[in-house]
């Protein structure tokens, strides 16, 4: 069985296991685009992954690195390390902040922002990366009812 494999199992076992709310499926890891996990030595490396609720917010006129698909936008903050997500789109789905972080090319911890407030809001979470390492940003849609990702941006890559 492959590496990929092996993480996608554990990935939603984790999940299964602390039972956060509707999560990402098992099949998430497989589809998700960017994730580099060649640096990753043993699959005990692989860090959890995070998932957050965003809280309704009002985003800085400036100072915000954005992407977008249709549907979401997210966007770094970089002073507070603040994730930044809008839903665009009036159809039942989530708008996602997808992110990863790495530490000298190593993944380190990676994760989701979901606001699931609805068209035309902005929602933030407030996370803490180690200064001066990578995050590579996407915006994505997910569908909770169904469990199921429908579709990501382009990747992103900022220095925090």
């Amino acid at each position: 069985m492959s590496r990929k494999s092996w993480f996608t199992i554990i990935v939603a076992a984790l999940i299964g296991v602390i039972g956060v709310g509707v999560a990402p499926t098992a099949a998430m890891a497989d589809t998700k685009p960017g994730k580099d996990l060649s640096k990753v030595s043993s699959l005990a490396a692989v860090p959890d992954i995070e998932w957050n609720t965003a809280v309704e917010g009002t985003p800085p006129s400036s100072g915000l690195n954005c992407v977008s698909t249709t549907g979401a936008t997210a966007c770094l903050e970089a002073y507070g390390d603040i994730l930044w997500v809008k839903d665009t789109a009036a159809d039942s789905a989530s708008a996602v902040a997808d992110w990863d972080n790495y530490v000298g090319g190593t993944l380190t911890r990676w994760g989701y922002c979901r606001n699931s407030l609805g068209s035309g809001k902005w929602a933030y979470c407030n996370k803490n990366f180690t200064e001066g390492s990578e995050l590579r940003l996407r915006a994505a849609v997910y569908d909770g009812s169904e469990g199921t990702w429908i579709r990501w941006s382009g990747t992103l890559y900022l220095t925090t």
